[in-house]
């Protein structure tokens, strides 16, 4: 087990979930899952994901009041990773995943440390043309399409923009074949407030079994900030990045697997995430996408760069 997270950081996360594991006897990568799950459904408001992990507690017979207490826990390391990253320039929910060891080396699964992530966030940084040229209609895309892990370069390189160009309006986009990283990108994306999409499945061949619109300040509308994209939204998404047709993408199929869990690697057994490179595109649009009011950038999450 091994992070370059410092202890004082990583145990505002890891000690609720080390309890729980004691509780329920249950390995760190099932403990570590139900937790991205369950922050995940919560950022969602999918009460049926939520419940999951606390109805297999139920089910494992446990008292209501001890199930109220490891939901409690599970909130508790959510609360911690919070405090944590206010607390550190770090990507303190990578730093966690390397910590318990899930990581695969038989799949060539290796995290970008931070200092290096930052290193390539600046040398593969748009060029200035871009930034000039993105505009509210047409924004600036910045993407980690070969395998995101974590999202820490994506991050990195949103706060990199937010240091030369804050004004730039962007859009963000992840992509990963494991689904645990890719929902770690979901999340990565709503507590540092980037805007855009991350999509599970292989990139190389362009598939995407889901995709998830992020946009913290849907929160202002009373909605909550991650929405997981249906069938012709997912085609659409694919479309538009990646020029990809209806017809060649695969998803029509996938309908049906949207309502499973794709957490078990028996279920999922592409899990192959990794840390690329960083590229950028075109813009977005619609009511799906984001379409921006140059009179008013917040509505789609764009006040950061105010």
């Amino acid at each position: 087990m091994t992070t370059h997270l410092e202890r004082e950081y990583r145990a505002l996360v890891t000690d609720p979930l080390d309890d729980i594991s004691q509780q329920t006897g249950d390995s760190p990568y099932q403990v570590f899952s139900d937790w991205i799950d369950l922050a995940l459904a919560s950022f969602a408001g999918d009460e049926d994901a939520y419940q999951k992990p606390l109805t297999r507690y139920a089910n494992d017979g446990r008292e209501e009041q001890t199930v109220r207490n490891l939901a409690t826990l599970h909130a508790n390391a959510l609360g911690g990773l919070v405090l944590a990253m206010e607390q550190t320039d770090e990507d303190v929910l990578g730093g966690v995943y390397e910590y318990y060891g899930l990581t695969s080396s038989h799949f060539a699964q290796y995290f970008t440390p931070g200092v290096v992530s930052r290193a390539m966030a600046v040398m593969d940084f748009p060029d200035s043309d871009d930034l000039r040229d993105a505009t509210t209609e047409d924004p600036l895309v910045i993407g980690d399409i070969s395998g995101c892990g974590s999202g820490r370069l994506i991050v990195d390189s949103a706060k990199y923009l937010r240091e030369i160009a804050p004004e730039t309006p962007a859009v963000f986009l992840g992509y990963d074949k494991d689904p645990i990283c890719a929902k770690m990108t979901v999340l990565n994306f709503v507590l540092n407030d980037l805007t855009g999409y991350v999509l599970l499945g292989d990139a190389l061949k362009l598939e995407a079994r889901r995709i998830w619109f992020v946009s913290v300040t849907q929160l202002a509308r009373g909605n909550h900030p991650v929405k997981a994209l249906d069938t012709d939204e997912r085609e659409r998404v694919l479309a538009r990045f990646f020029g990809v047709s209806p017809a060649d993408d695969g998803t029509e199929t996938q309908e049906t697997e949207d309502q499973t869990s794709v957490d078990d690697p028996e279920d999922d057994p592409e899990e192959n995430p990794t840390e690329p490179t960083t590229a950028h595109a075109t813009g977005v649009e619609s009511a799906l996408d984001v379409t921006l009011d140059g009179e008013n950038t917040a509505q789609a999450g764009f006040d950061e760069f105010a």
